[in-house]
């Protein structure tokens, strides 16, 4: 025969079952609210920005490597030929990763140098003398890779592509050092530096901000769904435990046995 307990655990289990999907539904969905969408950078396509950073790496080799090459015959300082040597083999090595990751996208690069970096070079070989060499060849570097150091910078802080990320870093770093390296010659007329790129940090502020409360949302909302989950739990652990007394309260006693019978 089924006790009242045993009712009272039979209607209790499929509640406490359908209660626990629910609190686990609930707690997914404010975990969502809080981390956002999963992505998978891999699959994502090459972004303008990622592409055009890619052709302005490639770019940058067809006349730095001249350049550096040129400054290693005709440098009038021992520290301009150690430069043009550096550039040139730090540039052809960035080459070989240029090539790699355009192969893996399918993007064609270029195989001359600008009209602008043309024009450069062409500075370069008219040179009167040694020592006008020297302010050309550093002056005209600096400014380019002043240029294309915040092209860098924005494709690595922005990419949604891992390979770009890693490529970025690489390039990030080579032309850091390539302007510590030209500034090192002594040579750099710091009039003619491109010019900073206007701040825009109340913007860059505003977006902190708008992430910062969105989170904190989240987070407040994930903190009270589980809070009220759990005290519902208890609440009604602690009442399936006062019912499953009162059955067993109510549970009639046994009959006393009449001469010669036996209660089983």
């Amino acid at each position: 025969m089924t006790s009242a307990s045993d009712l009272s655990g039979e209607v209790t289990g499929p509640v406490l079952s359908r209660f626990s999907r629910l609190l686990l539904v609930l707690l997914t969905m404010a975990t969502v609210t809080v981390l956002g969408p999963v992505d998978d950078a891999h699959a994502q396509d090459l972004s303008a920005a990622d592409k055009n950073l890619i052709v302005n790496v490639k770019l940058a080799g067809l006349w730095e490597m001249p350049a550096g090459m040129w400054a290693q015959e005709r440098g009038k300082s021992k520290r301009t030929r150690e430069v043009g040597r550096a550039l040139m083999i730090d540039h052809g090595r960035l080459d070989t990763a240029t090539h790699a990751i355009a192969d893996r996208f399918g993007i064609a690069l270029p195989n001359e140098p600008s009209d602008q970096q043309s024009a450069w070079l062409g500075e370069m070989q008219g040179a009167r003398d040694d020592s006008e060499f020297d302010r050309i060849f550093a002056n005209r570097l600096r400014y380019a890779h002043g240029v294309l150091f915040p092209i860098i910078a924005q494709v690595r802080a922005g990419t949604r592509n891992d390979v770009v990320r890693d490529y970025a870093t690489t390039a990030n770093q080579a032309v850091l050092r390539h302007m510590t390296l030209l500034e090192s010659t002594g040579v750099i007329d710091q009039s003619l530096m491109p010019e900073a790129p206007v701040p825009q940090s109340n913007s860059a502020n505003a977006a902190m901000d708008v992430g910062f409360g969105e989170f904190a949302l989240g987070l407040v909302l994930a903190v009270v769904i589980g809070g009220g989950l759990f005290y519902g739990l208890r609440t009604l652990r602690s009442k399936n435990t006062r019912t499953r007394k009162r059955a067993a309260g109510a549970e009639p006693d046994l009959v006393p046995s009449a001469p010669g019978e036996i209660n089983v």
